[in-house]
């Protein structure tokens, strides 16, 4: 289940118990602040256990009588999933999953915008530069709100890695070489591994080259691709100047430059700025 359709389910029928995986941590305690509430558990009736508790200690908590009356939950924070129980279980079969990864981006720009400070265009930026991580965007709408003007943003709002390497494509495909290196030297100061920036480049031709090849809509493509529907939008906008030659070209010299990193015949680094310099 995801997230989003997680509010409308505990209408219903609650499971006795719920597990939240995923990176955005906003969106896991946003769920067990949900199931509680569904629950009438009352925070003083919130057992927390150790990760490696077993399932006989957490049915035994469950099965006590709280001393401050009503319902009674575990919660169990681990490194790779958070897990709230409600009613004593035999194994995690019977639990429902929740899918706690960044949700859609028009969904969280809808979030964004309830703060009637931010209008769409502003929303929209700030979730992309966040990858739609909602506890980025949380700190990131608290920065701007204290700068005291979005005016700024693109100079207030911490990028995430993989949004710069994005803008990093996109400068190179529009023959921008300051903006370039400009973005590549912040990537490079900040401490991002080589290959983190490398493999964006290499996601980011092969991505040029299916918009210039496919005909599927962005919707469509974004999909066979496992990118966000907007960076085809923006690769196809920003690329209507290449010419599939050259879309293929760049597409070959990235798997040929992976191929010699992976091969021990050339350092990343180097790759990096080869490919790059393919894309000018």
């Amino acid at each position: 289940m995801l997230f989003e359709s997680l509010r409308a389910s505990l209408k219903g029928k609650l499971a006795p118990a719920y597990v939240m995986s995923g990176t955005d941590l906003f969106l896991i305690n946003k769920s067990i602040e949900l199931i509680l509430t569904a629950a009438s558990v009352d925070k003083m009736n919130v057992i927390r256990l150790e990760e490696d508790a077993t399932q006989h200690e957490i049915n035994m908590h469950l099965l006590n009588i709280s001393m401050f009356g009503n319902s009674t939950a575990v919660l169990i924070r681990g490194i790779n999933e958070t897990r709230v129980f409600l009613k004593p279980i035999k194994d995690l079969k019977e639990a429902q999953k929740v899918d706690c990864d960044p949700m859609s981006e028009a969904l969280v720009i809808r979030m964004i915008m309830q703060n009637k400070e931010f209008n769409q265009e502003t929303a929209a930026k700030l979730a992309r530069m966040c990858e739609n991580n909602f506890s980025s965007v949380s700190n990131e709408m608290q920065k701007l709100l204290a700068y005291g003007s979005l005016d700024n943003i693109e100079g207030i709002v911490t990028k995430t890695e993989k949004y710069q390497t994005y803008e990093l494509s996109n400068a190179l495909i529009k023959k921008d070489a300051v903006k370039s290196e400009r973005i590549l030297d912040t990537l490079n100061a900040s401490g991002v591994d080589d290959y983190a920036v490398f493999g964006g480049l290499v996601s980011f031709a092969r991505r040029l080259f299916y918009c210039k090849a496919s005909p599927l809509s962005d919707a469509e493509l974004s999909k066979v691709l496992g990118c966000n529907p907007y960076a085809v939008t923006a690769t196809r906008r920003d690329s209507r100047n290449v010419t599939m030659a050259l879309a293929c070209k760049i597409y070959e010299t990235a798997l040929e430059l992976e191929y010699k990193i992976k091969s021990g015949k050339i350092l990343t680094s180097r790759a990096t700025v080869l490919l790059a310099g393919a894309m000018l």
